[in-house]
């Protein structure tokens, strides 16, 4: 104003709100008063004991491991070790299996008896829900029935296995026998007459034709691969056993193959790691002495 400039009178310059001037010129934006100072950061000393202590069982804990694998490392490099000796014996189981394979290959073929052609007579078939099938094969009669499954609501679900109500297959095996081969030529014909018995099921289910002028000779073929005999459909069970063994033996081989190749991959990486575990002992034992031990 200019009376204030006439009178000489300037006003002073008011701090700003919130404001308070201080003796060395510096401002703090606090409500009303100067705000202390943080105060100055300690630079860090060495860690106190409990941390040095789970520093030290730490370190113990990994050298304990590290020496773990140095063992079994330097170990691995052994001429005898337990990996050479675990793929020594299953070498000699490969070369057990190897000798059964070969053997089964050489076996002799099954001793065999032909039957005669004997007419398979009186067939008779249904095709209902529950279907049966009849014959007869030198006058001794045979008969099986179906066995359905039912649902809940009376309805098939599937057709079941025939099953055998009438005949005796040891009627058919023929006087002349070798008595070894009795037993075995009974079971066998058991088994093929039920097989001819489905043949007949299905054929009438499709509506197919009968087979034409059937025998007790087509139910026990001579099988030219082993010796044994066929079923109906020209299926040997013997072939069958025989395929069996071999696909064991042959599964069997695959697993010790397989073993055999992991104790040797073992071996070789306990051996690979041991300079690697030798460069962590050497830091872990640096770090231990750091800590006074």
């Amino acid at each position: 104003m200019v009376w204030r400039r006439l009178l000489g009178k300037e006003p002073k310059s008011r701090p700003a709100r919130d404001e308070v001037t201080v003796a060395d010129g510096a401002r703090t934006a606090t409500h009303g008063g100067p705000q202390p100072r943080p105060a100055a950061t300690r630079p860090s000393g060495p860690p106190d004991k409990a941390a040095r202590e789970r520093r030290r069982r730490e370190l113990l804990r990994r050298r304990d491991a590290i020496l773990f694998d140095i063992e079994q490392g330097e170990l691995a490099l052994r001429p005898e070790n337990p990996w050479q000796e675990r793929i020594d014996l299953l070498g000699d189981a490969l070369g057990t299996i190897d000798a059964d394979r070969e053997a089964l290959a050489r076996r002799r073929p099954e001793p065999t008896f032909p039957l005669p052609p004997i007419p398979i007579t009186d067939i008779a078939t249904t095709s209902g829900d529950e279907a049966t099938v009849r014959f007869a094969i030198g006058g001794e009669p045979f008969a099986f029935a179906e066995e359905v499954d039912w649902d809940e609501r009376g309805g098939a679900v599937v057709r079941g296995d025939l099953r055998h109500q009438v005949g005796d297959t040891a009627r058919l095996v023929p006087d002349e026998t070798p008595c070894d081969l009795r037993k075995a030529l009974a079971h066998h014909l058991a088994g093929s007459v039920t097989v001819f018995a489905t043949d007949l099921r299905d054929r009438a289910i499709a509506g197919e034709p009968l087979p034409a002028a059937p025998t007790l000779a087509d139910l026990a073929r001579p099988c030219p691969k082993c010796g044994g005999w066929s079923d109906w459909h020209g299926r040997c069970p013997a072939c069958t056993r025989r395929d069996l063994e071999r696909q064991a033996l042959n599964a069997e081989a695959a697993r010790l193959e397989a073993e055999r190749s992991r104790e040797a991959e073992e071996r070789h990486r306990w051996a690979e790691r041991l300079p690697i575990a030798h460069r962590r002992l050497a830091d872990i034992e640096a770090d231990l002495a750091a800590l006074g031990e």
